[in-house]
């Protein structure tokens, strides 16, 4: 197969959405990134990390690309590692390419190479000769490695994602249905259903969101102000904030970072049908540069004394919440824009 890394990475994306994007890219899905098209808050309390998490999305990924698109993507869990070794070379035979998840302390290319275990997403493209072809958009790196280096990377036991009970994923996506072109109507109900979460909307998401139970949920702008508040309260009883709550928070913040900016690509594809949607698409923009400043600065705070994090992180939560401002004027234009539309009529 001939998948080559893209020159330029759009802002927001991550190994994840790279890999996708390299996939659809390479087959010839020129919208790619008007798939991600989920925009919401949810904060719930997580029990296995014993802090609360801040999330944008109430979807599962394969439900957001099915939605409007009808991008079939089948992500795979199991324990079985022969069969998806199996597994994965039968695609790559019929010239299917393969997201896999890894280790990255097992990628002899990557930084925290026997450094520290943590998942990545990369791109399998061929299987030749007990050597797999691979794309890391994230690094624009095209190369190779030893099936015997993939099967230790596959290995996912040591990583956060174990919590799902499957030590080993790989993905395919199936595009033989796929609509490149995002309707009006589909647009503007689209568009609704996101002001609605925002606004606090969509009871079905105070139970359960894709495979995960919530717990002590709250939807829609208002989950910010929970977020802090419960971070707040989590701070005040611990003396040291350790590294892995550090690394929790940055990965909430700059996740609803990449969404917000990511967003705006599946917005640029109401512009025909409505010019005015710019101003939307700079709104969001802009909540997306805060959020990826707070989720820097938390960053930041990892290289910091112990005893100067919490100082560093209070500032952080004082960020967040002027960001709330910020969400409120998208919501708040966002609606006018449904409204305007009169999507509620066509309903």
């Amino acid at each position: 197969m001939n998948i080559q890394p893209r020159e330029n990475n759009a802002e927001g994306e991550d190994c994840f959405t790279l890999c996708v994007s390299c996939i659809l890219n390479y087959k010839e899905f020129s919208p790619f990134l008007a798939v991600w098209k989920q925009c919401g808050l949810l904060c719930s309390e997580d029990p296995e990390r014993g802090t609360p998490k801040l999330a944008p999305t109430y979807m599962t990924v394969e439900q957001e690309l099915r939605h409007i698109h009808q991008i079939d993507l089948q992500i795979r869990r199991k324990d079985d590692l022969s069969d998806v070794v199996k597994q994965i070379i039968t695609h790559l035979h019929q010239n299917e390419p393969v997201i896999v998840w890894v280790d990255v302390f097992y990628l002899q290319y990557n930084s925290l190479y026997h450094v520290m275990h943590s998942a990545h997403c990369i791109v399998l493209s061929e299987y030749t000769d007990g050597k797999f072809g691979f794309i890391d958009d994230f690094y624009h790196l095209k190369g190779s490695m030893d099936e015997q280096d993939l099967i230790q990377a596959l290995d996912l036991g040591r990583t956060p994602l174990i919590r799902e009970g499957r030590q080993f994923r790989y993905a395919t996506l199936d595009i033989s249905e796929a609509s490149r072109k995002v309707q009006e109507r589909d647009f503007y109900a689209m568009l609704h259903h996101n002001q609605t979460i925002l606004g606090g909307g969509a009871e079905e998401l105070r139970s359960q969101s894709g495979w995960q139970e919530l717990v002590h949920p709250v939807v829609g702008i208002a989950a910010i102000e929970r977020y802090v508040q419960s971070t707040r309260s989590y701070m005040e009883h611990v003396t040291e904030l350790k590294e892995e709550f550090l690394d929790n928070m940055y990965g909430d913040l700059a996740g609803i970072s990449n969404n917000r900016y990511l967003y705006g690509h599946f917005l640029r594809e109401g512009i025909p049908y409505d010019p005015e949607l710019s101003k939307l698409i700079h709104n969001y923009e802009y909540a997306a540069q805060r959020w990826n400043l707070v989720a820097n600065m938390t960053l930041k705070s990892l290289y910091q004394d112990v005893d100067r994090r919490h100082q560093m992180l209070n500032r952080v939560l004082g960020k967040v919440q002027e960001i709330i401002d910020i969400e409120h004027q998208a919501c708040e234009m966002g609606k006018s824009v449904v409204a305007n539309s009169g999507f509620s009529m066509m309903s």
